[in-house]
């Protein structure tokens, strides 16, 4: 029961490490502003086309 346990803290761990790293790395980018900005082009480009 106990390497089970720790088995699953260790994948926690590394799941929760992984996911942060990708947020701080978008966020560095920049890239959500980026898709922001798109999503705006977008919705004024399908209001020009109508």
């Amino acid at each position: 029961m106990e390497g089970i346990m720790n088995f699953l803290y260790i994948i926690t761990v590394i799941v929760v490490a992984v996911l942060l790293i990708r947020w701080i790395g978008a966020w560095m980018l920049r890239i959500d502003e980026v898709i922001t900005l798109q999503k705006e082009i977008l919705k004024e480009l399908k209001n020009k086309n109508q």
